[in-house]
Protein backbone atom coordinates (compact mmCIF):
# COMPACT_ATOMS: atom_id res chain seq x y z
CA UNK A 1 0.00 0.00 0.00
CA UNK A 2 1.39 3.27 -0.56
CA UNK A 3 0.44 6.37 1.02
CA UNK A 4 -0.07 9.83 -0.49
CA UNK A 5 3.31 11.88 -1.43
CA UNK A 6 1.15 15.65 0.24
CA UNK A 7 4.02 15.38 3.10
CA UNK A 8 2.50 16.49 6.53
CA UNK A 9 4.45 19.99 7.56
CA UNK A 10 4.69 20.33 11.33
CA UNK A 11 6.59 23.24 13.69
CA UNK A 12 7.16 22.08 16.93
CA UNK A 13 7.84 24.89 19.38
CA UNK A 14 10.77 23.20 21.78
CA UNK A 15 8.80 23.90 24.68
CA UNK A 16 7.29 20.35 23.51
CA UNK A 17 10.06 18.69 24.21
CA UNK A 18 10.40 19.79 27.41
CA UNK A 19 7.08 17.91 28.51
CA UNK A 20 7.31 14.36 30.06
CA UNK A 21 5.51 12.95 27.07
CA UNK A 22 7.12 14.70 24.44
CA UNK A 23 8.20 11.50 22.55
CA UNK A 24 4.53 10.09 22.77
CA UNK A 25 3.48 12.82 21.55
CA UNK A 26 5.49 13.53 18.31
CA UNK A 27 5.45 9.46 17.49
CA UNK A 28 1.54 10.17 17.58
CA UNK A 29 1.25 12.92 15.33
CA UNK A 30 3.57 10.37 12.86
CA UNK A 31 2.02 7.73 13.40
CA UNK A 32 -1.78 9.43 13.06
CA UNK A 33 -0.31 10.38 9.60
CA UNK A 34 0.86 7.42 8.51
CA UNK A 35 -2.44 5.54 9.80
CA UNK A 36 -4.28 7.78 7.06
CA UNK A 37 -2.46 7.21 4.37
CA UNK A 38 0.49 9.79 4.56
CA UNK A 39 4.00 8.91 3.62
CA UNK A 40 6.09 11.84 4.05
CA UNK A 41 6.31 14.30 6.93
CA UNK A 42 8.75 16.93 7.45
CA UNK A 43 9.30 18.58 11.13
CA UNK A 44 10.63 21.32 12.09
CA UNK A 45 12.00 22.48 15.50
CA UNK A 46 11.75 26.19 16.35
CA UNK A 47 10.14 28.81 18.64
CA UNK A 48 8.50 31.96 17.57
CA UNK A 49 11.32 34.10 18.88
CA UNK A 50 13.50 31.95 16.40
CA UNK A 51 12.06 32.09 13.44
CA UNK A 52 11.44 35.51 14.09
CA UNK A 53 15.13 36.16 14.63
CA UNK A 54 16.24 34.13 11.81
CA UNK A 55 14.19 36.22 9.37
CA UNK A 56 15.52 39.27 10.80
CA UNK A 57 18.79 38.16 10.20
CA UNK A 58 19.28 34.46 8.47
CA UNK A 59 22.70 34.18 8.57
CA UNK A 60 21.94 33.61 12.58
CA UNK A 61 20.52 29.85 11.61
CA UNK A 62 22.25 28.63 8.36
CA UNK A 63 21.68 25.09 9.09
CA UNK A 64 17.28 25.76 9.17
CA UNK A 65 15.80 24.09 6.68
CA UNK A 66 12.17 24.68 6.08
CA UNK A 67 9.18 23.19 3.55
CA UNK A 68 8.02 25.17 0.89
CA UNK A 69 4.73 24.32 -0.82
CA UNK A 70 6.85 20.45 -2.47
CA UNK A 71 10.11 21.27 -1.47
CA UNK A 72 12.28 21.77 1.15
CA UNK A 73 15.28 24.42 1.27
CA UNK A 74 17.78 26.44 3.97
CA UNK A 75 15.30 29.52 5.34
CA UNK A 76 18.45 31.58 4.26
CA UNK A 77 18.52 31.26 0.75
CA UNK A 78 14.60 32.33 0.36
CA UNK A 79 13.58 35.47 -1.02
CA UNK A 80 12.54 38.13 1.87
CA UNK A 81 8.67 37.49 0.59
CA UNK A 82 8.88 33.47 1.15
CA UNK A 83 10.73 33.79 4.79
CA UNK A 84 7.58 35.93 5.77
CA UNK A 85 5.39 33.13 4.27
CA UNK A 86 7.37 30.90 6.17
CA UNK A 87 7.02 32.88 9.75
CA UNK A 88 3.66 33.54 8.94
CA UNK A 89 2.79 29.81 9.07
CA UNK A 90 4.82 29.03 11.92
CA UNK A 91 3.06 31.37 14.13
CA UNK A 92 -0.14 30.32 13.20
CA UNK A 93 0.31 27.31 13.81
CA UNK A 94 2.25 28.50 17.17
Amino acid sequence: KWGNTTPLQIEIDPGLLRSSNAVETVEALIRGHHDLGGSVVNINIISKEDILKAHADPSLFPDLVVRVTGYSTFFRSLSPEYRQQVVDRVLAEG
